[in-house]
């Protein structure tokens, strides 16, 4: 007994074409995946700008960090500078001396009267 094909009835040529097409369709989603898919080459380029943002973020932190550390470091009972223990001061409360010159953003003010 001759076993028969499961396509009864259909040609060499389209049962090579159903085959072809299928094989096409599956390469095609595998290639649309890697490119725009949750792990493609799309996702990897929005990510690694946002590493390199996060990156500027952290210098900019850093660099603040430092700055404050000497601040503090100036303000330290082990090296207290004078100058800026004393700006501070007049800052916080608001404070000047009677013929203090006083220069602010928005102009040049003499607290003489």
């Amino acid at each position: 007994m001759k076993l028969q094909s499961k396509f009864v009835g259909v040609s060499n040529r389209l049962k090579l074409i159903i085959k072809i097409g299928s094989i096409l369709i599956a390469a095609l989603y595998f290639v649309s995946q890697a490119i725009g898919g949750k792990n493609g080459i799309m996702s990897y380029i929005v990510v690694k700008k946002q590493v390199i943002e996060r990156k500027k973020n952290l210098e900019n932190i850093k660099n603040k960090e430092i700055s404050l550390e000497r601040n503090v470091h100036l303000l330290s009972s082990s090296f207290l500078d004078m100058d800026l223990l004393e700006e501070r001061c007049r800052i916080i409360l608001n404070y000047a001396f009677p013929n203090d010159i006083i220069i602010n953003e928005s102009g040049l003010y003499s607290s003489e009267m």
